[in-house]
């Protein structure tokens, strides 16, 4: 049988939590015109010092045909700049291997968005010690993270999921639940991954459901230690959970 973590105080002291608070980004605010531009895998401030390895990232934007500009060293992105590079929305394969500071922005039609900032930690040892996860190429309409839909809109998710348990409990199940804003839909991991490098699935599919608000909302992942997935998202890990990270967004018209 798996083993899951009994309490908070057990879950801090073996390690169970790996904390990604969600750093909000991309959106525009009063005032400011031009595409919102997000990136997936958002940034993982972590409790344990960031991702566990090198990874990719990509960022996109909610309006087709918007041009992204960016930069991987802390420069601020212009169309002038030789550290500047661009490319049409999403894009992919944006290596982040060491800290790094990505800014980007967006233009489409001649509107601009405002200039996002995001820091990325790799802590290798830190992190890998820990129980956690890396979850990257994630699609929301087989192209992007970043999807324009309906109310109530059905999507059939992709992804790369990759997933562990800490060493001092190699025997433990562990979940990785999805789901929007602070609500849980399911779990593209559920059983003993073992420790890290545990278990790593590609073109993992999962299906998310569109809120019926109208708005940007977050699709997240939150990992949690527990005997089943039900058991997990009885939980209400979403919303109750230190270890979130934003893997994509829709937002609802």
């Amino acid at each position: 049988m798996w083993r899951s973590c009994l309490s908070l105080v057990i879950a801090f002291a073996s390690g169970c939590h790996l904390a990604f608070p969600i750093e909000e980004q991309g959106d525009a605010g009063p005032g400011e015109t031009g595409p919102k531009v997000f990136s997936a895998p958002g940034p993982a401030a972590s409790l344990f010092g960031g991702y566990p390895k090198a990874f990719t990232i990509t960022l996109a934007a909610d309006t087709p045909g918007t041009t992204i500009y960016y930069t991987t060293d802390g420069s601020m992105p212009d169309m002038t700049s030789t550290a500047t590079q661009s490319a049409v929305t999403p894009v992919t394969g944006i290596t982040i291997s060491a800290n790094t500071m990505v800014r980007f922005f967006g233009i489409h039609e001649g509107e601009q968005s405002a200039v996002t900032s995001e820091m990325y930690s790799i802590d290798a040892t830190s992190a890998q010690g820990n129980a956690g996860y890396l979850v990257t190429n994630v699609t929301l309409d087989g192209t992007s993270p970043v999807v324009v839909v309906a109310p109530g809109a059905m999507l059939t998710g992709r992804a790369t999921v990759q997933t562990w348990v800490q060493g001092s409990c190699p025997a433990c199940a562990g979940q990785v639940v999805f789901g929007v804003d602070k609500t849980d839909q399911g779990c593209l991991f559920d059983g003993g991954p073992g420790v890290y490098p545990g278990v790593t699935m590609t073109g993992k599919t999962f299906d998310v459901r569109a809120p019926m608000a109208p708005g940007v909302h977050e699709v997240r992942l939150a990992h949690i230690e527990q005997t089943s997935c039900a058991n997990a998202m009885a939980q209400r890990a979403l919303a109750t959970r230190p270890t979130l990270a934003r893997i994509g967004v829709i937002i609802v018209q």
